[in-house]
């Protein structure tokens, strides 16, 4: 998917303020799935400006629609996150919604419907990227306000994406973690995780969610 211009021209400021990251992660070779921390924001300003390639990132669906977007800033981000006051985060949420979910459209987001119904389009969307040929991009930190670089407890619904995989394809799906070090600003490839399909399926997700995780927080 080719990514818009306004992701460009953001792009470019972003990483001026950012700085220059080394990203040491070699283009996928098949289908592939990049595993990320948040770290406060700086695992997806790094992955997205710095990475040689474009991936598609899963981000929370609210972002990805104006309304919807200034309700998310309005009640929570700016509100009980920053605790900005109501009239503040108001203004705030209604100065950045726009441009936001313009943003996230730009760069090609995947709408994750967390604890909703609607959880399935993100799958069937997500594995027709990969069949596309398009790889994608997760952050599944519980606490994404961790900015240690490392990563905790995680949301491991996004390995259901194996099995929306195996559906549609026989074709191996490669999980890659990606490792942050924010003194050196680079951005390295972990050991590539992939699922057994001849081995128990919970086994396999509990295997699989922790070859990421301790790849993920090597030193």
């Amino acid at each position: 998917m080719e990514r818009g211009k306004l992701f460009y021209v953001s792009r470019f400021f972003v990483r001026l303020g950012i700085g220059r990251w080394t990203a040491d992660v070699p283009p996928p070779a098949g289908p592939t799935v990049y595993v990320c921390s948040h770290s406060n924001l700086r695992g997806p300003l790094a992955t997205l400006c710095w990475l040689p390639f474009a991936p598609r990132p899963w981000v929370f669906h609210m972002f990805m629609q104006k309304e919807t977007c200034r309700a998310q800033y309005r009640d929570y981000t700016f509100s009980r996150r920053f605790g900005m006051p109501k009239p503040l985060a108001a203004y705030a949420a209604w100065a950045a919604s726009g441009y936001v979910s313009a943003l996230m459209r730009s760069l090609g987001a995947i709408p994750v419907h967390r604890g909703t119904v609607k959880i399935g389009e993100t799958f069937r969307e997500t594995t027709a990227a990969l069949q596309a040929g398009e790889s994608v991009l997760i952050f599944p930190d519980v606490d994404y306000t961790d900015g240690s670089g490392g990563i905790g407890e995680v949301y491991d619904g996004f390995l259901l994406i194996e099995r929306f995989w195996r559906r549609i394809s026989d074709r191996p799906l490669d999980f890659v973690p990606l490792r942050l070090d924010l003194n050196s600003r680079r951005i390295a490839a972990g050991e590539t995780a992939r699922f057994n399909p001849s081995a128990d399926r919970k086994a396999e997700m509990t295997r699989v969610r922790e070859k990421l995780r301790e790849e993920i927080n090597r030193a």
